[in-house]
């Protein structure tokens, strides 16, 4: 399989003085956009995945916090926390 069929070639295409194209690829732009970690580049997963943590953590605290409004917040995050985690592995994604 040549890049183009791998990468999807260029999102951004522009050619530089030799020749060469830079920046990321289709499949990269993809993978941010869509929030899946499937970009072919390891460091550019990882960071999708600890986003995607993130933003899950986020709605399961304000779940929480509407169930359980005197629960200290410490408590609240860990818990936001294992939620977040628990989607994550249920996807397949950690």
């Amino acid at each position: 399989m040549n890049m183009l069929e791998q990468t999807g070639g260029p999102a951004f295409p522009s050619t530089h003085m030799h020749g060469q194209e830079e920046g990321m690829t289709l499949r990269q732009y993809a993978a941010i956009k869509l929030r899946v970690p499937n970009s072919g580049t390891d460091w550019l997963d990882d960071m999708i995945c600890v986003s995607l943590r993130h933003d899950l953590a986020a709605r399961a605290l304000e779940v929480e916090l509407s169930i359980f409004p005197n629960m200290s917040p410490r408590e609240i995050v860990r818990r936001a926390g294992e939620v977040a985690d628990t989607m994550l592995r249920a996807r397949s994604m950690k």
